[in-house]
């Protein structure tokens, strides 16, 4: 029989026991609730993955990555043996599977964009893995993020690197089919972004907005259609009905209907709130969103918000670095007739890109940054001396010669062409079409106000320069980098760039002196050995 003290003890452990599993109950209670609050486990279950997929991952819970990681295996065979359209399933069920593993979002959304797209010869074919790498960060990967700074970095470096430079042999074309979505998002460019963010974004908003709200949804029904209707036909071709926007136009209904299609055009399928653009023209204005400069600012400014030191380095950087690559062939030119786009230098930011070097400069290490800002300093006088701004040219100019007294030297005319005779085997697309776009507008404005010689003389310049530039860079890169014919060049800048530069009564002048007539325009030179094709290099 056991003592009353061996009892005593047994009860008293009893009684510990019990209060030390009721305690414990309840901290573990708290640990769920702060995990589930603060998003740290993951639970909703995976929407279309295949049986055995679904069904290991609720037996297996909490061990989910191991699911992750055989998946991950699976879809690194899948590419070794040219699989590539089930790796978008995979890639998305990994996200799914991990989503607070943006490290491997960031991986995958690159690999389709840089490592598969390569793999295939039609553009379009790469076109399309390179926007689902966009996709796969923007429509998902922050869907469980929607704050990661290393994701903004990450989709803004796509837009910056894939898209803006001439590293691939299709960057034209994904120039192009990215500016012919943002033609049909925006319509008419540019839009009014403030009546973009004023507009309601539900149906609700959208009936409290217009005053005649009986009127808006009698048209609708007459046609047998819902709203839900109109808007997946909207988003086909960036415009309403003809029909339905004549009758809407006459109830002065179709600017609010447009605006509020638009705006939930923007932020359901491209992720972009007209807040933050507002405030991204506000600080950087003149940026043209219909190419991939300006988004990759805003993808990094958004990442800016939530980074830290590293990180805001980068996203710093990815700002003055499109900015400097938006004022070198930043500006789309459209010609909706027939269908022609064309980028140009955009020199209307060349102060907003100034500004933003000097804060980075004042705000990191300047010594990393004071030599990207000599070669904008470089590039912002020869751009603007070639397409006739001087007066702006010599004030950076003058810049230059302050900051970086050994690299600008002589006058502006000197340097600027002494650099354009170095720098044409060196130039990317951008620079290189617009330096000898410059050239053009240049002899168009001499022969207008009658000097024949100095016209001569520019455009003679710019035809030696396409020359030159096209031997330089040989046959192998001529395909990716090589310059419309010139001839096609002279007549974008005659019908084109005088249209917005000169006043009506000097482009009078100049299609007087080129002989144009009923709109036949002849931009002829003095001799007849204009060349379609570049030279080969010997």
């Amino acid at each position: 029989m056991k003592s009353p003290r061996s009892l005593l003890v047994l009860l008293a452990s009893v009684a510990l026991f019990c209060v030390l599993a009721i305690a414990v109950s309840h901290v573990r209670d708290a640990m769920n609730d702060i995990r589930v609050s603060e998003q740290l486990t993951d639970t909703e279950p995976l929407k279309n993955a295949p049986p055995i997929v679904a069904f290991t991952t609720v037996a297996l819970g909490g061990f989910r990555g191991l699911v992750a990681d055989w998946l991950w295996l699976r879809s690194t065979r899948m590419q070794e043996r040219g699989n590539y359209f089930e790796l978008v399933q995979l890639a998305s069920w990994i996200v799914k599977l991990q989503p607070r593993f943006t490290g491997a979002h960031a991986f995958l959304a690159w690999n389709m964009s840089y490592n598969i797209s390569v793999t295939f010869s039609s553009f379009e074919d790469r076109w399309r893995w390179v926007r689902r790498g966009i996709e796969l960060i923007r429509d998902e990967a922050l869907v469980y993020n929607p704050g990661d700074p290393k994701l903004f970095r990450e989709l803004g470096w796509i837009y910056q690197h894939k898209l803006g430079k001439d590293l691939d042999d299709a960057n034209r074309h994904y120039k192009t089919e990215m500016a012919k979505q943002m033609i049909q998002l925006f319509g008419d460019y540019p839009p009014d972004w403030q009546a973009l963010a004023d507009s309601p974004h539900d149906v609700e908003g959208l009936r409290e907005t217009i005053e005649d709200d009986a009127a808006l949804w009698r048209i609708i029904e007459s046609r047998g259609q819902t709203l839900s209707d109109i808007e997946d036909q909207f988003r086909i071709k960036g415009e309403l009905p003809e029909e339905l926007a004549e009758e809407l136009e006459k109830e002065e209904l179709r600017d609010p209907l447009e605006l509020y299609l638009r705006r939930r055009w923007m932020v359901q399928t491209y992720k972009l709130l007209p807040d933050i653009i507002l405030s991204v023209n506000e600080q950087f204005p003149n940026l043209d969103w219909r190419l991939p400069e300006a988004h990759a600012i805003y993808w990094a400014r958004r990442g800016l918000d939530t980074a830290d030191k590293e990180i805001s380095i980068e996203c710093d950087r990815m700002i003055f670095q499109s900015l400097s690559a938006a004022f070198k062939g930043g500006r789309l030119v459209y010609i909706k007739e027939i269908q022609h786009l064309e980028m140009t230098p955009n020199t209307a930011i060349v102060d907003t890109v100034d500004q933003s070097y000097l804060t980075a400069i004042e705000k990191y290490e300047p010594r990393v940054i004071r030599g990207a800002y000599m070669n904008f300093l470089v590039d912002a006088s020869v751009v603007l001396y070639t397409f006739g701004q001087k007066a702006k040219s010599r004030e950076y100019f003058k810049k230059g010669k302050k900051e970086f007294p050994d690299r600008f030297k002589g006058d502006v005319e000197r340097f600027v062409l002494e650099e354009l005779a170095v720098d044409m085997a060196l130039a990317t697309y951008n620079q290189a079409q617009g330096t000898i776009q410059g050239f053009i507008l240049q002899s168009c404005h001499a022969l207008a106000i009658g000097d024949d010689d100095q016209a001569y003389t520019y455009e003679r310049m710019a035809e030696k320069l396409w020359h030159k530039y096209l031997v330089d860079i040989g046959e192998s890169t001529k395909k990716r980098r090589g310059l419309p014919p010139y001839k096609q060049m002279k007549r974008h800048v005659v019908k084109i760039e005088t249209a917005k530069r000169f006043s009506p009564g000097l482009r009078a002048r100049l299609m007087a002196a080129l002989g144009a007539t009923k709109g036949d325009l002849r931009f002829e030179t003095r001799d007849d050995d204009e060349t379609e094709d570049a030279p080969t290099k010997e």
